[in-house]
């Protein structure tokens, strides 16, 4: 399937008519092919995937991740703020944060308290639209925490428990139909288990084998009849032997199965000889993303099977789901298929241009996209010894574990490779994993979900209402004055914003991150509304849940009481463990704290969020004599940045370009549209100038040309405004976003004292590529100890496709 068709696959739907009974079916298919479109188009659904720099932590270390938001088959546009809560293993919310997403994207960090306690740390994510649908497709992972030693639980892990669940094709045991039953072993914490057993009926005899083909799932064929009940005798793994009966056996009705096959989908319906008339006029319907894309009515009066194939070829990668209704269409049998096509990945080519395994050493990486697709890349290179969770990743989360309820045991196994038999085990998961994307019910009633979060198409801004004040009042004060302080900011900034008749107010340019102590006024001469107004600062920013529930199955198995599974990692960390300590132990250490640059100074004072990066060029105005000869910014810059192209710089109406687009501009870190805004400030009154190379994500749309921002001088008067006497509150925006830290042993300034005990060696969550742009290298160097290195790439270009590479290198 070409890229052009996978873009354009929703605007029709292939349709097979196998019998058509009366005009009234007719209108009804109609009716059910604009109800299912129209709910796609109104209830979109978005799956998340977060990529973390490894999977095992310690206190005090920094937990780093790169989030891909999907929306059917492209990367997301409906959303701009993801949320994640990180909480301990009692399910008490440590951070509730919040991060704005941009072309499907967005990236943070988490830093594990020094007091955690437990093997476990829960970390859940979601867009405030996802919580008014099913909340178990929001994204949840646990990442292990490793305690030192005198805190390390002892003892033997709790007996497994083993259940074993029976699941007929199509949802039901109809007696006379011979009936594939699939099945599914696994303990308490949703491992699976090998078990032997036979099926039996009334009378004791043998009618069906039970023997795993693979992770604890089967099947086998059983002609059920109406009289009968069918009882499993089952030994699991530890030779305990049980019992479990099977469905109740239907005396009549109708299934529905299927196969897939290369290109296509094989089906089949079949009804019992005595069925009622509504199950001898059925219909299939078959839906994949929440679109419909194949529907047949059906003619079973004079048969009692008919079978037919749906063609695939041309279909995205992901779950199609067939559903076998009624006369009246009402649903009686559903099942799910996956559909692989392989188009749904991209494969960039990753390595090592230097490599070095020294004490110390320095090393390259390579990173080639080849496609002519630009692609939104994370890198993490971690010590190999301290193992790794490869069983999920953005893959398998985004095609398949994200799609169906219940847990898969190691979903990337399924796309491993393509063969014949990795295919029939996905489609036992398929068997086992069956469930319903719609209520069917409520779906021809037209009754819809219950919206009760409205998407956040729009960024978080400086917002709010007031309260307490009748219309007429915000009539003649209808302007909000308010100075808000960052941590890092020393003198505040103004902000105006107009109240609205019902009391909300919102500055769409001021975006923050972190934390700002507000104080505010409202504008007017001897105005009283200050003592009796209450506001309500940003209401729009989701509050924290303060707890959220855990399975206690998953805190046990957090605890690996047998060393075997994190052996290595905990080996290491002991090794970490020693050496910073024995450092902060050293009698003799001379701490010398090093003076900062005067751009250094100007970074603190002026800058925040994703403005602090120093993934640029930062010239300080204040001391530069020769700033006051140049005629504005942009001659100023001319000829300053390498690959920065500037015309016109003297004119009114100055151009840029860097890498082929536009860098953003930016004024006091509020987004400009016009340059002549910049051309035009003296420069007596400008600060400072950073200039980002591309992409810069402060843009909020990766600004492929990078950004211009320039700082004006902060006044005294700003200084003295101390706000006292004036109401105030802290306010929460977007949560700050650091850079990863990577030591340069090259440089002078380096501590080589310091014990370098860094398990996670390089990380990086922004790297985007373009056709002109398309290979990119980094730099990083070993620690200590690592002899070993494990790389792995994730990333999404803006076609949907998705990738995953991991490599050790040793």
């Amino acid at each position: 399937m070409t890229l052009r068709f996978a873009k354009n696959f929703f605007r029709g739907c292939c349709l097979m008519v196998v019998a058509f009974s009366t005009a009234t079916q007719t209108i009804h298919a109609q009716r059910i092919d604009t109800l299912i479109n129209n709910y796609g188009a109104k209830f979109p659904q978005e799956r998340i995937h977060l990529q973390f720099d490894r999977h095992n932590y310690a206190a005090k270390e920094d937990i780093w991740f790169k989030a891909y938001i999907v929306n059917g088959i492209m990367p997301d546009n409906l959303s701009k703020t993801l949320y994640v809560d990180f909480s301990d293993e009692h399910g008490k919310v440590l951070a509730h944060d919040a991060y704005p997403i941009a072309g499907g994207t967005t990236r943070g960090q988490f830093t594990v308290p020094d007091s955690i306690h437990g093997n476990l740390l829960h970390v859940r994510a979601y867009t405030k639209w996802m919580l008014n649908f099913d909340t178990s497709f929001l994204f949840n992972k646990d990442l292990t925490i490793i305690q030192p030693a005198s805190k390390r639980i002892k003892g033997a892990p709790p007996a497994t428990v083993t259940k074993l669940y029976f699941f007929p094709e199509g949802g039901d045991l109809i007696a006379g139909l011979n009936t594939r039953v699939a099945f599914m072993a696994e303990n308490q914490y949703g491992q699976p288990v090998k078990v032997n057993g036979t099926v039996k009926d009334s009378k004791g005899e043998e009618v069906a084998v039970i023997s795993p083909e693979h992770d604890g799932m089967g099947s086998f064929h059983l002609l059920p009849n109406s009289s009968e009940v069918y009882t499993a005798t089952w030994t699991d793994d530890k030779g305990q032997q049980q019992t479990t009966k099977l469905p109740e056996v239907k005396s009549a009705g109708a299934a529905l199965v299927a196969r897939p096959s290369a290109g296509s989908t094989l089906f089949a319906i079949q009804r019992s000889e005595n069925a009622p008339d509504n199950l001898k006029t059925l219909h299939i319907v078959a839906t994949t993303y929440q679109q419909l894309v194949y529907m047949a009515n059906v003619s079973l009066e004079d048969k009692t099977m008919v079978s037919g194939a749906i063609p695939t070829a041309s279909f995205p990668s992901g779950i199609l789901q067939l559903t076998l209704f009624d006369a009246a269409w009402k649903p009686v049998s559903e099942r799910i298929v996956f559909v692989n096509n392989g188009e749904a990945e991209f494969h960039p080519e990753v390595g090592f241009s230097k490599l070095s395994f020294d004490k110390r050493g320095q090393n390259e990486i390579v990173i080639n996209v080849t496609d002519s697709v630009p692609a939104n890349l994370s890198v993490a290179v971690t010590d190999a010894s301290i193992g790794t969770d490869s069983s999920s990743n953005l893959i398998s989360r985004m095609l398949l574990s994200s799609q169906i309820k219940g847990r898969v045991y190691h979903p990337y196994y399924y796309f491993s490779d393509t063969s014949a038999k990795v295919q029939q085990n996905l489609d036992l998961v398929m068997l086992t994993h069956g469930w319903r994307r719609y209520n069917w019910d409520k779906l021809m009633a037209h009754e819809d979900p219950k919206i009760t979060y409205p998407a956040d198409t729009s960024y978080l801004t400086f917002s709010g209402k007031v309260y307490g004040i009748t219309p007429s009042q915000i009539a003649t004060n209808n302007t909000l004055v308010a100075i808000a302080k960052s941590k890092q900011d020393t003198t505040g900034r103004f902000i105006m914003v107009q109240i609205e008749p019902d009391g909300n107010f919102n500055d769409p340019n001021t975006i923050f991150f972190d934390s700002l102590q507000v104080y505010y006024k409202f504008a007017g001469k001897k105005n009283t509304m200050d003592r009796r107004a209450t506001i309500n600062f940003m209401q729009d920013r989701l509050k924290s849940p303060g707890e959220v529930s855990l399975d206690p199955n998953d805190i046990i198995k957090a605890r690996v009481y047998d060393t075997s599974g994190l052996a290595a990692s905990r080996r290491l960390f002991d090794q970490y463990w020693a050496a910073m300590h024995m450092e902060t132990n050293l009698a003799d250490v001379t701490v010398k704290a090093k003076t900062k640059s005067p751009e250094e100074k100007l970074n603190e004072k002026y800058t925040s969020g994703m403005f602090r990066s120093d993934n640029g060029y930062t010239f300080d105005l204040l001391n530069d004599i020769s700033a006051q000869s140049s005629f504005n910014v942009f001659s100023y810059l001319q000829g300053r940045v390498a690959g920065l192209q500037i015309s016109n710089a003297q004119s009114g109406t100055p151009s840029m370009t860097w890498r082929g687009s536009t860098p953003s501009l930016f004024l006091d870190e509020m987004p400009i549209q016009d340059a002549s805004q910049l051309s035009n400030i003296s420069m007596n009154d400008i600060a400072m100038v950073k200039v980002f190379r591309p992409p810069f994500m402060g843009g909020f749309g990766g600004s492929p040309g990078g950004a211009i921002a320039v700082y004006t001088r902060k006044g005294g008067d700003v200084q003295q405004e101390k706000g006292e006497g004036m109401p105030h509150k802290t306010i929460a925006g977007y949560s700050l976003i650091k850079e990863f830290y990577v030591p340069d042993y090259l440089s002078l300034t380096q501590d080589l004292n310091k014990v370098d005990s860094r398990s996670t060696l390089y990380w990086n969550s922004l790297i985007m590529t373009t056709p002109q742009d398309h290979e990119v290298r980094f730099k990083f160097f070993n620690n200590d100890i690592t002899k070993s290195y494990r790389i792995i790439l994730e990333g999404m270009n803006t076609q949907g496709q998705f990738t995953h590479i991991e490599k050790v290198i040793q």
